[in-house]
Parts: structure tokens; sequence; C-alpha cells
């Protein structure tokens, strides 16, 4: 059954409307479920003839107006689901990107269209459904303004296929997946964007700024007229059975074999606040941690890789975590729960409370630790507390309780106020946040605040911040990897968007950061002058040019013992990097540095390259070395990683990953592979093993540690 719809992008005259004000609406046709459409990606049923359509888009990448291809989306629903089908055309078919296949995988890479709802008018987030050309799915949730959290998953359904006038889509989103307020009269905010890859073309219906993420709510359209549809009891039952087979090769013996079940129970207390109870948690399907060599003066920071702890990742995130990046000082850091001095550690049971009540967001989380050999099992709390005020401002507090080592008594409690203006000069966006927060340990008390001021937008932006880390400032469920200072940020940017020519963007700028003991003696200073260039195809190029110092005022090593003696040190350097665009079939992401390192010098490489010949595979190689030369001695880092992705459909797909380094000698293999049966079943399959490799004699040395074989199977239940 042919499908049209007649847009404006056909005709010959063309004009963008004011982007500060324009915000387009569409009302989805109400159908029977009877008349529910096949998810088969194919719009040969009969109710995309007369559901609602939309195909006036604006292009706002890489050029501004008119798109070089027509687009259509049409909007059905039933009492249970709503559904979504795009038929984008274009003109040259068989140059059409699809080569992510896998379940939240980068299909923003391919072909595909953006598909953003904001059923609670918040202007701040809502929930994301990508697919690109081949049904490739990406699902994602957005709380106050943040960053698209990825690894939240809901039961919906899509599928794609390439057609010989362009690809097209069909997509089911039950309502039972999302929250929503079923009185409300305002619609939802809805934003759509297309990618066309090839072109590094993104058109949008609304929120058609440039410069403006594809996720902005600020000035979205609407989707409005959805009455009368079900939400069910707010219920979810998801069971899972794990079978664990291990072996540890330095004692031949200790062979084990375990059956664990496993469950989750999730219920809505109202539409947008869910309850968990959680039961022996799983995370056997965790990727490896990025090998990472510490080479400098103070720990480093491993992100979080674990689904159930970055589901509602943002709803914990407090003041202080957004001061310049830096991760120092932040009051909760969930890899503390489940994971003491890098080993993982059985969690047997955690409640968790997420989302908005009355326009107060919450995050509540109390997880029971289990007990090894050296420490005693442990119950581990953190509560989240926001609300808006002044509009778009925010105030909260945040208190944690509980040391997974058990090595103290442990409270922490804190608050924080952002201030927003999403209309500063003239339609910028202006963020002031000031925080307090007070760490109580039975070894000493001892506080944390801050002020940071923020206007990150396209053409200018700028940050000014201060900061202070007391001596003894000691969360025990938080991050601090250097206490007793006195922290001082500045940055800027100014970025051009030329409208001809090979180039995109390029921008200029400068950072500077001084850090200073609570005695204000100067410990370490470093300015920065930034360049970035982007073209039409979105190939990247950076330099950076750096004057860095340091104080250091106690004796430190470098990797294999190397010292580094108390002294002030120049360290200033040059660093380079280069991505290449995703556009390509191979491509790169490397950098390189060279700066005088501690009153010696130091070669820094990462060379990357990655290669998807096929929608089936993808290969990627990283290579990092770190040469390090100071009066005491010398020291080279080598770390090596290989991934590859099998894709046997968008529902099947194989993970490999092999790590290795020669500092630890430690050689990482973990390959997992994930089967969605159905949207609610899962059927997981992994094989990891540990190895020391003698880096001067391998392949002779090669000393098997562990190895570990699991067989997982899920169910989620709605009702």
């Amino acid at each position: 059954m042919a499908i049209t719809a007649p847009g404006f992008a056909q005709t010959e005259e063309f004009s963008m409307p004011d982007a500060a004000t324009y915000s387009p609406s569409v009302a989805p046709t109400r159908i029977t479920p009877e008349e529910a459409p096949k998810i088969d990606g194919i719009l040969d049923d009969a109710v995309w003839e007369k559901a609602a359509v939309i195909s006036e888009f604006y292009a706002v990448e890489p050029h501004v107006g008119k798109p070089t291809e027509d687009t259509f989306v049409y909007f059905a629903y039933d009492e249970n689901a709503l559904y979504v089908a795009v038929r984008a055309l274009d003109s040259e078919p068989d140059k059409i990107q699809s080569r992510i296949m896998t379940r939240d995988g980068d299909v923003w890479r391919d072909d595909m269209l953006r598909f953003y709802i904001d059923p609670f008018n918040t202007g701040l987030g809502g929930f994301a459904f990508d697919v690109n050309a081949i049904g490739a799915r990406l699902d994602r949730i957005i709380r106050d303004g943040g960053m698209p959290i990825v690894a939240w998953d809901a039961i919906w359904n899509a599928q794609g296929q390439i057609t010989d006038e362009g690809w097209s889509a069909e997509m089911i989103i039950p309502f039972r997946s999302i929250s929503f307020d079923p009185g409300s009269e305002e619609g939802w905010g809805l934003l759509v964007t297309r990618e066309i890859a090839r072109k590094n073309e993104q058109v949008r219906w609304a929120n058609i700024q440039p410069g403006t993420r594809p996720f902005d709510f600020r000035q979205p359209g609407r989707l409005v007229g959805i009455r009368d549809i079900e939400q069910g009891m707010g219920l979810d039952v998801e069971v899972l059975g794990t079978v664990t087979a291990s072996r540890d090769w330095t004692n031949p013996r200790d062979d084990d074999l375990t059956v664990q079940p496993s469950g989750n129970i999730y219920y809505k207390f109202t539409p947008s606040l869910t309850g968990l109870l959680t039961l022996n948690s799983d995370f056997s399907d965790t990727p490896l941690d990025s090998r990472q060599i510490n080479t400098g003066r103070f720990s480093i920071f491993q992100p979080e890789t674990r689904d159930f702890f970055l589901q509602d990742a943002n709803l914990f995130e407090f003041a202080g975590e957004t001061f310049g990046g830096s991760p120092n000082g932040r009051p909760f850091f969930s890899r503390r729960i489940g994971i003491v001095n890098g080993q993982q550690v059985d969690l047997k049971a955690g409640v968790k409370l997420s989302g908005e009540y009355n326009g107060v967001e919450v995050g509540m989380l109390s997880a029971r630790m289990g007990s090894t050999d050296t420490i005693d099992a442990q119950t581990l709390s953190v509560a989240r507390v926001s609300m808006d005020v002044l509009d778009n401002s925010r105030l909260g507090v945040i208190a944690t309780n509980g040391d997974p080592t058990g090595a103290t008594e442990n409270t922490l409690v804190g608050t924080d106020f952002i201030y927003r203006d999403n209309q500063f000069m003239g339609g910028g966006l202006f963020q002031a946040t000031l925080f307090y927060q007070m760490a109580m340990s039975s070894l000493g008390d001892d506080d944390s605040y801050g002020v940071m001021l923020d206007y990150p937008n396209d053409k200018w932006g700028w940050n000014v911040a201060v900061r202070e880390v007391g001596k003894d400032f000691r969360p025990a469920l938080g991050f601090v990897n250097r206490p007793g200072i006195r922290e001082y940020k500045g940055r800027w940017h100014r970025r051009f968007r030329p409208s001809d020519g090979w180039i995109q963007t390029w921008q200029y700028g400068t950072h500077h950061n001084y850090t200073t003991g609570l005695d204000d003696r100067l410990q370490s200073r470093s300015n920065s002058l930034n360049f970035r260039l982007t073209n039409r195809q979105s190939d990247e190029f950076e330099l950076r040019l750096a004057e860095e110092y340091e104080n250091v005022q106690s004796l430190f090593f470098l990797p294999k013992s190397v010292p580094v003696t108390v002294g002030e040190y120049s360290n200033d350097g040059v660093f380079a990097r280069v991505r290449s665009s995703f556009a390509r079939p191979y491509g790169t992401n490397s950098e390189i540095e060279y700066q005088k390192y501690f009153g010696g010098d130091r070669l820094r490489m990462k060379l990357n390259a990655n290669y998807r010949p096929s929608r089936f595979t993808t290969i990627q190689v990283e290579y990092e070395h770190d040469n390090i030369s100071v009066p005491s001695g010398d020291v080279t880092v080598q770390i090596y990683s290989v991934e590859n992705i099998l894709n046997f459909s968008p529902r099947v797909s194989v993970n490999t990953q092999v790590q290795y380094d020669n500092i630890s000698e430690g050689f990482s293999l973990f390959s997992r592979m994930r089967w969605e049966v159905r949207p609610e079943t899962e059927v997981f399959l992994s094989f990891g093993h540990g190895a020391i490799i003698d880096y001067d004699t391998f392949p002779r040395d090669f000393e098997s540690v562990q190895s570990q074989f699991v067989l997982r199977f899920g169910n989620r239940f709605q009702f």
C-alpha cells in the first residue's frame, strides 16, 4: 500500500520560522487495538493511511535551511500504546548507512530517527527512542537537562528496512513502559530528528535552533490529544536465573558451579515515582573497565559501568560533580557499593525509590552488601531530593550513610542550589551553582563547598568556579583524591559556524586552573590555549598548548616504583587529537602529547583504529604508549585493547574484549552474547578469562589465573 503525504519540502518556496518561538504540534490518530499495525518496518498497514503525519522538517547541520531529503513521520495510538512510523526518502538509497545492529549501540552514527518525548512538560528531560534504517534500537532517559542515560531500558519494539525510495521504520511504545500524567491537558513535549549520516545532515521538526542538542526540550513541539490510555497496575516483575561455572587456575581443585536466582520488582507508586526491590543483584553482563595505569600524583577515577546504578544516575548527581568535570569531592560514587579494593562483592538485597512527585525529584537507595574474608556485611544508603524553585532552578539535599570497608562510621549531608536562566542575554543558558557538604566520620569531620557560574552556549561560552575541599573530608560513599585544597577554575570559548566552505565549526579558547593548599600556598597551576576545528564530514582536530606548574610537597611514585622527589616543577606541554567522521567504515580517535614532566620528559600516544566493514561486525584496536623519563629513572607504560562486535541481527550480538598492560602484566578476555528473544525476554551468555603474561618472555610464560562461564535467562512481566 503506497503512503503519500504533502510536505513543504516538496514545494519551491521555503523559509525558516523563528527558532526562538517555533513550536509545532501534532495530534496522533486514535485507533482500536484491532487496528494496531504489525511492527515489521513495512508501511503497508491500513492505519498509516489515516494516521496523523508531520513533514515540516528543517536542516540545522551542516547547513541551516531546507533539507536535502524529505521525511514523513506518522502517529497513531490506542489504549495500550503509541505507534510511530517514518518514511525517510533518499535520492541515493544505495548510500544509506546502516552499520549498527546492536541494541543500545551507537545508532546515531547511521541513518536514523530520534524520537524524544517529555510527558510531564518539564522542559528538562524525558524519554528517548531511536531507530536506524534496519531497526536497531537505542532507548535512553533524560533528566534535569543532563545527558541521556543509555543504561535505561524499556520494553518497546521497532523494525526498519531499506527500500528503493529510502528507508522506513515502525515502532511501538507501550504506555506501561513510560511515566506520564494521565490528567494532563497540555500534551507532551515532542522532539523528532532525522540523521542522514553520509551528509552529516541533521533535520528537525522542532528545536530548530542551530547549536542546540537534539534532546534540548527548552523549545519542543507538542504531542497533543492523547486521552483514555492504560498504564496498567504499574507493577513489573523481572525474574532471572544465573548458572556460573568458574575455575581458579592457581588451585586446580578450586572449581565452582553455582545456580543463583535473582529478581527485581518494580512498582509505580505514581505515574512518575517508581520503587524497586532487588534480590541477589546480578552484574554478570557488566563490560570490562577500561584499563588505566596511574602515572600521576593522585588516584584515578573509574566511571560506573553497571546498569543497575547507571539507570537512575542523574537523580543522585550533586552540584559538586559539575565542578569543571573534576570528580574530586563527589559526595556519592556508586562504585563504592559492591566493589571494595577493586574486587566485586555480592549485593544480597537492595531497595530504590526514584522519580518525581509533586515537583520533587527523588533518588533513594539502600543496599545490603555481603561479607568477604576481610570485611563484614554492610548496609549502605544514599538519599537525594531536589525540587523546582524559581521556574527552572533547583534546590536539593543529599545524605549518605555507611562505609563499604566497615572501618569507620560515616555519614554525609549536603545541600545545593542551581539557578538556571534559559533566556539569559537574549536566549542563552546561564547557570549558577552553590553547594555545601559535611562528611562526619569516626576519624573526624570536615566539609567541602563551592560556587560555579556557567554560560554553556554555542557561540560564546564561559565558566568560573571556586571550591574548597577540607583536609579531613572523607565521604566513605564518595570520591576524594585530593583533600585539603582550594581550587579556582575558569574557561571560555568562541565558536564560529561558517555558512559555506569545508569548515563546519571552529573555535578557540583558554582554560585556567589554580590549586592551593588551605594555607593559600600554590600547589598546582595550569593555563592552556585551545583550538578545535570540525569539517563538514564531521572530522575533528584539536590542539592544546599548556603551561603547567606543580609543587610536589611529598614523595610519590610512578609505575615500577620510580620516585618523584619533593620540589617545584614546570610541566609545560603540547597536546593534539584527531577524530575521524563516523560516516566512514573506518576511522580513528587518536591523540599525542609531549610535555616536560617532573624534571624530565614525557611522550604519550594513544592510537585508535576502528573498522566497520558491514553492519555485522565492528573491530576496534587501541594502543597506548606512555614513555616517562625523570631524573630518578625511566618507565614505559603500554596498554593494548581489542574489541570486536558481531551482530547476527538487531536482537543477537556477541561482544568480545581483550586487554593487557605491561605494568600489572594482567591479561583479560571477556566475551558476552546477548539474545533478545522478545522485548521482555533475554538470554545472556559470557566467558571470561584472566591471566598473567610476562611481557619480556611472552608467549613462553602465560599463567592462567581464573576462568568463568555464565549463562543467564531473564524475563520481565508487566501488569
